[in-house]
């Protein structure tokens, strides 16, 4: 066979592998779309996911650990983790994961003027939300219970006042969530992580070809909506309200996200939003300007400069207040 006969023989050969290997791709890329529900982080954590079929139950599973092992470092009731240690030893080496977390944390307690707080952990434990001990404490209670003193770190060593508890429930939701689709986006091509309500991230596009639809949940009426947020690729929202956890006496309703400066809980703000690209973040921030409310917040976020980022309130007796910056809201409606 002469040499030409060689050389075309071997390009046919070539291609004819090529393009086998190129449809097996297309094979294994034909793409299926799974949803599943596990409880985790005292909350019903739903993961739906856009991914190969012989990779889409591994993703999912990616993302449930991933949320249970940030649930094993944060979770201040397991006397196991590591947030639970420290906050009986008072001092303790922690991993990075951790500091980064507290560093975050302070750094917005400072910012705020201590609207956000995590050393809020003692005061929490006094009402006694969610628990059967839910009760009005005495003002002298109260007063005894607020937090003091300065959380200390030095190269991963982290010494705690005596009086400080460290609850990290504003901010390791969003940060779960967060890691879970960092792990899932790099075998599904789309999806979307909805924890509880509170904490939503998306990546990708929605199998019909369109952003992701979340529908927000009104503050006071089961059922309704206060509009839908469209969730464009990478986006996250996080959110805070007074009727996750809650009970009212004397006809008065009193709920679990407190003010660390009075001890009481925030009066006249029944839900906060807020729609930025980082779910640790936008699960912060919705309780840190949930705290501020509308006329304060605004003037933290023009200072902060967040952008982009869109936030919003629903004030007593049912008004809704919006911060638009570099991103739109929908239209909202109490």
């Amino acid at each position: 066979m002469k040499k030409k006969q060689i050389i075309s023989w071997a390009i046919i050969v070539i291609l004819i592998a090529l393009l086998v290997w190129k449809l097996s791709l297309n094979t294994k890329a034909q793409l299926s779309v799974k949803q599943d529900s596990r409880l985790l982080m005292d909350t019903l954590i739903t993961i739906t996911v856009v991914a190969p079929e012989n990779k889409i139950d591994a993703t999912i599973n990616y993302g449930f650990d991933e949320i249970a092992r940030i649930a094993k470092l944060t979770d201040r009731f397991d006397n196991s983790t590591e947030l639970s240690i420290l906050n009986r030893e008072k001092e303790l080496e922690v991993s990075n994961e951790l500091e980064k977390l507290i560093l975050l944390a302070e750094k917005y307690r400072q910012k705020s003027n201590n609207a956000f707080d995590i050393r809020i952990g003692k005061l929490s434990d006094l009402w006694g939300f969610g628990t059967t001990d839910q009760k009005v404490p005495s003002n002298e209670q109260i007063k005894a219970a607020l937090p003091q003193g300065d959380i200390v770190l030095n190269d991963r060593k982290v010494t705690l006042p005596d009086n400080v508890i460290i609850d990290l429930g504003a901010l390791a939701k969003g940060y779960a969530i967060e890691k879970a689709r960092s792990e899932m986006q790099k075998t599904a091509p789309s999806g979307l992580i909805l924890g509880g309500g509170s904490s939503i991230v998306a990546w990708g596009e929605h199998p019909e070809k369109r952003p992701w639809r979340i529908g927000l949940r009104h503050p006071r009426e089961s059922g309704k909506l206060l509009g839908i947020i469209e969730l464009e690729d990478g986006w996250s929202l996080g959110s805070s309200g007074d009727y996750e956890r809650y009970f009212v006496t004397n006809g008065k309703r009193y709920h679990h996200i407190l003010d660390s400066r009075t001890g009481y809980p925030v009066e006249d703000v029944y839900a906060c939003s807020v729609l930025l690209k980082d779910a640790t973040l936008s699960d912060l921030l919705s309780t840190l300007l949930f705290v501020l409310g509308p006329d304060q917040g605004k003037a933290f976020l023009q200072e902060a400069n967040l952008a982009p980022i869109a936030v919003f309130w629903v004030v007593a007796p049912g008004k809704i207040v919006t911060y638009e910056d570099g991103v739109k809201l929908p239209k909202l409606t109490y």
